[in-house]
């Protein structure tokens, strides 16, 4: 089911962290607005993104003739790509309304010759705190510190996902094969079973994922999972908390050893 939230005022956010980061998975809808309206591929009930760790961004894959959108931390600034070049006319989204961003959205469509009447604002999920229409602005200047902070998180998490990828011989030597999951706005790269080659989408898989956020509040932990094409959903098999939110910890080898004994076990369980 499609949700339309142009009718609904965003909840205000007292906590300045929560707040960046309410700003920061509201920005990235705009990017899963746009895979949505022209990749039937993400029709589903979420939204796969990368992760560009060189230009610090959350980034669709093409979905127009070699055309990308964008989105920066952690200034907050949306941009298209083509063919992997960044194109003039990025938007910063300070003091911006949702109602902004949707008309400058529509308006590089049509410079770049994409039918904008497919673009639609709905989503499959909700998220909280939903921004829209004229009555609320992104403010990333405002939290500039904290937006710095989830930037540093997402880095030291990229940085942990990556090594583990390569740990598991998949050849996924680059951050940019991580997949952000825009419902939850998760981190997550895939481990394929032992035996297996390297996880397909729709293949059984083991999914370990950077969440910074639990039920709405900040809460930085890992899930490590297992994925079975039959199920709409993965099974959580463990949940790994964090002993503090520094980037090394988030990266850390005591972190690591314990994702990758979650791993282990599962892989052992698979191979029963």
């Amino acid at each position: 089911m499609s949700i339309n939230q142009s009718a609904v005022p965003a909840e205000p956010v007292t906590d300045p962290l929560r707040d960046a980061f309410s700003q920061s998975h509201n920005a990235v809808q705009w990017l899963a607005r746009i895979m949505r309206s022209f990749r039937s591929a993400n029709a589903g009930d979420d939204v796969a993104l990368r992760w560009n760790n060189e230009r610090n961004a959350f980034v669709t894959d093409n979905f127009s003739e070699g055309l990308k959108m964008e989105l920066r931390l952690p200034e907050l600034t949306l941009q298209f790509l083509e063919d992997g070049e960044p194109v003039d006319h990025e938007l910063h989204m300070e003091g911006r309304s949702p109602a902004q961003v949707e008309a400058w959205v529509l308006v590089e469509l049509l410079h770049r010759g994409v039918d904008r009447a497919r673009f639609s604002k709905d989503l499959p999920y909700e998220i909280p705190h939903a921004m829209a229409g004229d009555n609320v602005e992104y403010s990333p200047e405002f939290r500039e510190g904290e937006l710095k902070k989830i930037l540093e998180w997402f880095t030291a998490a990229a940085d942990l996902l990556t090594k583990l990828g390569r740990q598991a011989d998949t050849k996924d030597d680059d951050s940019s094969t991580l997949t952000l999951r825009t419902r939850d706005f998760c981190l997550e790269a895939s481990v394929p079973l032992i035996g297996r080659p390297a996880a397909a989408q729709d293949d059984r898989q083991i999914r370990v994922g950077f969440f910074p956020l639990r039920s709405g509040a900040v809460d930085p932990h890992y899930r490590v999972s297992r994925s079975e094409p039959s199920t709409a959903a993965p099974d959580i098999f463990e949940i790994i908390k964090l002993s503090d939110t520094t980037p090394s910890a988030i990266a850390g080898p005591e972190i690591s050893k314990k994702i990758a004994d979650a791993v282990a076990k599962l892989q052992k369980l698979a191979a029963q």
